[in-house]
């Protein structure tokens, strides 16, 4: 294992150039990959304890450095693995990590290489508990699995969207001319579209209520591809917590799509009207002979307030904001966890027209957001690899780095204009890629150390694994993942990972962790 992590796809030139090295390093240098001549020596920064790898640790900062190149860094402990400075070190990587939505797309002919398949799930499926069959093909497989989920399709509709607004070449900023992201990036809107085709028809068309989930009745083997599935199809029950948030992504879909404005508005209307009359719908649990993901949530009152914010943004209509005004603020960027989704809804709509907005509560969602981004901010700055999650590295721990970028960039660009929150997130970007205790590039084919066993379906079948894709991530909670336990023992949260097709709990990769990372990118024009 390297003793110095860099991110192993590099630097721009005029960002800050960081790498972490062992305790004793207190010199280091920046060698030339092809001659390996020293370009630049530098000093140590004073020795850190990470509790979350249980080292300490020192910061090599060669920020004043920007000769174009390949390099590693060398000091007493070894080396690191190679990286470039230059203006566009990131080529390709965000629009790979676009592309993943592509390859699981379902129910259509997909020609990708090695993870071609014809058509996949194209079946009518039952509507669970009745002998109603409903077409609600298409869509993207959730994760390493091929169950198609409302909840988490909903929050990476809304990622790709923002990113999409937000991104430099949507948003006013200056592009560096040799980078090879579309200025428009028109590419995003026709592949968020896949997804919200599939959305509408997972609405029940009498009541406007949300099917929760379409899957078979259990995951099939981890070897099979997709059109490999020939189990039936079963749509289960609506779910408000569907409904909520496929009404708040329909909101905000449609003022990207004004073609569709008002069959997405209208959609999402019937679907707040059903909220409105099942306040006290159960929460989603599986029926008990589906055994596939459950996405269930204890509390939905943070999906509605989502769902509020997006109507009344589109809308302005005071039924809306009624509901807004008297509602308690919620945090979180997660499928289980909307509410900042409704804050920059909000945010962005009182930036727009602030004649329509209560001037109070956006005062109070700023206070509430400002102090979530306080509170990174102090968390990265005792955390030498550039994150702030303290020691606690659960199920898609690598979502959590990510959003809290996305949380920063969301309130440097609706709130407060701040440097330091951009240069934050980036510094969570350096972790993804490889500036972490494992070295490890958390990104499919990007990084001389990037995971390459993710447990994915198509991946294990086709046997290797398509470029683009966020894995989980450490993972030190979850005790019935017995390849990650046996691999892991004993280590530190950071260190619990392992990349094998077997470890579901640290090694597998979803639609939303894609989304997240691809909104921290495209924000930072990566």
């Amino acid at each position: 294992m390297k003793k110095i992590h860099v991110n192993q796809l590099g630097y721009r030139t005029k960002d800050f150039k960081r790498a972490v090295v062992a305790q004793n390093d207190d010199k280091f240098q920046v060698v030339r990959a092809s001659d390996n001549s020293v370009a630049y020596d530098g000093v140590s920064g004073n020795e850190i304890y990470d509790a979350a790898s249980e080292e300490t640790v020192r910061i090599a900062d060669f920020s004043d450095f920007s000769e174009k190149g390949e390099y590693i860094i060398r000091a007493d402990s070894g080396s690191s693995y190679p990286f470039l400075i230059d203006e566009t070190p990131y080529k390709g990587f965000r629009n790979a990590l676009l592309e993943m939505f592509n390859y699981q797309k379902c129910g259509v002919d997909l020609d990708c290489g090695l993870w071609s398949h014809p058509v996949c799930h194209d079946s009518p499926a039952t509507i669970y508990g009745t002998d109603e069959k409903k077409d609600v093909s298409g869509g993207w497989h959730d994760a390493g699995d091929y169950g198609r989920y409302i909840v988490p399709a909903a929050m990476t509709v809304a990622d790709l969207l923002l990113a999409h607004e937000l991104s430099p070449g949507t948003h006013g900023r200056a592009v560096p001319e040799a980078n090879d992201q579309p200025k428009t990036d028109e590419k995003i809107l026709e592949t968020v579209w896949f997804e919200i085709e599939w959305m509408l028809k997972m609405q029940c068309e009498k009541t406007g209520g949300v099917y929760h989930k379409v899957s078979c009745r259990t995951f099939n083997a981890l070897d099979e591809m997709p059109h490999d599935e020939k189990g039936e199809l079963v749509i289960c029950p609506i779910s408000y917590t569907a409904t909520a948030d496929f009404a708040a992504a329909m909101a905000l879909g449609s003022r990207f799509y004004p073609s569709k404005k008002d069959v997405l508005l209208n959609s999402a209307k019937r679907a707040w009207d059903w909220c409105m009359k099942n306040p006290h719908a159960p929460n989603f649990t599986n029926p008990p002979d589906i055994k596939t993901g459950m996405y269930g949530d204890d509390n939905n009152k943070d999906e509605i307030l989502w769902a509020a914010c997006e109507l009344f943004a589109a809308t302005c209509e005071e039924k809306y904001h009624d509901v807004i005004k008297s509602s308690e603020i919620f945090l979180g960027l997660g499928w289980a966890d909307m509410g900042t989704y409704g804050i920059a809804a909000y945010l962005r709509l009182a930036n727009e027209k602030p004649n329509v907005i209560n001037s109070a509560q956006v005062t109070k969602m700023k206070n509430k957001l400002r102090l979530e981004c306080k509170e990174i901010l102090q968390k990265n700055k005792k955390e030498p690899y550039g994150t702030s999650q303290g020691t606690y590295y659960r199920w898609g721990s690598n979502l959590d780095v990510a959003n809290n970028a996305k949380a920063l960039l969301l309130y440097h660009h609706l709130a407060e204009k701040n440097i330091e929150y951009e240069e934050t997130a980036m510094e969570h970007m350096h972790y993804l890629l490889g500036r972490n205790p494992l070295s490890q590039s958390y990104i499919t084919g990007f990084g001389s150390n990037a995971s390459k066993s993710p447990h994915h379906r198509p991946s294990v079948a086709a046997q290797a694994a398509f470029p683009g894709m966020v894995i989980g991530g450490p993972n030190s909670t979850t005790p019935r993942d017995i390849t990650l336990q046996n691999h892991c023992e004993g280590n530190p949260p950071s260190k619990f990972y392992v990349d094998d097709k077997e470890s579901f709990a640290s090694n597998e990769v979803s639609i939303y962790w894609n989304s997240a990372v691809y909104f921290v990118a495209s924000v930072l024009n990566m």
